[in-house]
């Protein structure tokens, strides 16, 4: 089925899903989330009525609002995105938010409730059981193997027998990579884990030099690009660093939002190297026009430091497809899935010596074979022209809504 034919596809059970509500709830700016707006979307698409409770800094932004058919009731707690070093106050500012979230959600009464990461489950889990309505809990990532909660032993295990207590009564489970699976499986002792790659929606993207004319750079100008979220566990002090060891014509550009005061911090080192020639900062772009921005890039950066978690180590980023949808050759540290996907199609290098001079001079010889970035370009688009897009990958998430719509 192509991608036209299942967006006009309607299932004989459109009636039904029509009936059946959604809720999902995430601790974090919804919209902004491609992964749950991907899911959101996808099941509106589907005939379910969906709506998000999400929590956002921005105490101007009204209380609920819609968007592209989905329903969002906000909830605005600043202070939740300022980071905490005290461990007493972390559990108590989550303890307060916890309690707003279950309240807002009280007010939603939907058929299936959708936890997405362990910080929103206790929530949704209550709700969900008071209303005796279907749960699926949601872990795109390895939150308990973060540097951070392996610091706090004691708080760890008590979360994690928490939850793995209460998983006993969720109805569905979803995560984000391959690897990360029978590791949820072992912590929280869980079955038939979905996993649902985030592949963006199907394009078609032409080459071009936004990036270019954004920043007023000549065409010659050849960019490596590293798009996401700015926080400390990307790694991106070091191509600061690695910026010094570059070559006149090659310039090293950060586009994302920053968690918290990451993209200061970044500032001030590069006026420390004196860099700012070399490497520059730019915002996130709209999502919908992000692949259009990714294009400009000769290379795609994911240089995750692989020691930094389990989590990082096993990660399958919506980064790594996004560069393969906009046909861009990725440059990427030994993370396994991602070394693995590298080594099937064919559409990058994996670099395993994470120093500043080395991963410039990888840079700098990757850029100058023409031939082989583009062959690894024509290899990430006949990939993602085979199946790698989200319309594909989305019918499994629709398949275990279906399923526990009939239950």
């Amino acid at each position: 089925m192509n991608v036209r034919s299942y967006l006009e596809f309607q299932p004989t059970e459109h009636v039904l899903r029509a009936r059946t509500s959604v809720c999902m709830h995430l601790l974090g700016p919804g919209k902004s989330n491609y992964r749950v707006m991907n899911d959101a979307m996808a099941l509106v698409k589907a005939g379910y009525r969906v709506t998000i409770v999400d929590v956002i800094s921005d105490q101007g932004q009204p209380d609920c609002e819609d968007v592209a058919g989905i329903q969002f009731l906000h909830i605005a707690a600043p202070s939740w995105f300022v980071p905490t070093r005290l461990k007493v106050w972390f559990v108590l500012k989550m303890f307060l938010l916890i309690v707003r979230c279950t309240r807002r959600l009280l007010y939603v009464k939907a058929d299936i409730y959708h936890a997405h990461v362990e910080h929103t489950f206790l929530a949704t889990y209550m709700v969900a059981r008071l209303y005796r309505k279907k749960l699926i809990f949601d872990t795109p990532e390895l939150t308990m193997f973060g540097p951070t909660i392996m610091r706090w032993p004691r708080l760890r295990n008590c979360a994690i027998q928490c939850i793995r207590r209460l998983t006993r009564n969720c109805d569905g489970y979803i995560t984000g990579s391959p690897l990360y699976g029978p590791v949820l499986a072992d912590l929280y002792h869980l079955e038939d884990i979905l996993i649902l790659r985030h592949i963006p929606p199907y394009r078609a993207v032409a080459k071009n030099m936004r990036l270019h004319k954004y920043l007023g750079l000549d065409a010659s100008v050849r960019i490596v690009l590293y798009q996401g979220y700015m926080q400390e566990d990307r790694g991106l002090e070091l191509l600061i660093y690695a910026a010094n060891h570059l070559t006149p014509g090659i310039i090293l550009i950060l586009m994302g939002n920053s968690y918290g005061d990451t993209a200061s911090k970044l500032m001030k080192l590069i006026d420390n190297e004196q860099v700012a020639d070399r490497i520059k900062i730019v915002p996130a772009m709209p999502y919908n026009e992000l692949l259009d921005w990714t294009s400009s890039a000769d290379l795609g950066l994911i240089l995750l430091p692989p020691d930094y978690s389990l989590s990082i180590r096993y990660c399958l980023p919506n980064k790594f497809f996004e560069y393969m949808m906009a046909g861009v050759p990725i440059l990427a540290s030994r993370l396994d899935a991602i070394a693995s996907l590298i080594e099937q199609y064919q559409i990058g290098h994996i670099l395993d010596e994470l120093t500043p001079f080395h991963v410039a001079q990888t840079m700098m010889t990757m850029l100058r074979d023409q031939e082989m970035l583009d062959r690894m370009r024509i290899n990430a688009l006949n990939a993602i022209s085979q199946g790698l897009y989200w319309e594909e990958e989305s019918k499994r998430l629709i398949g275990l809504y279906h399923d526990l719509t009939l239950k």
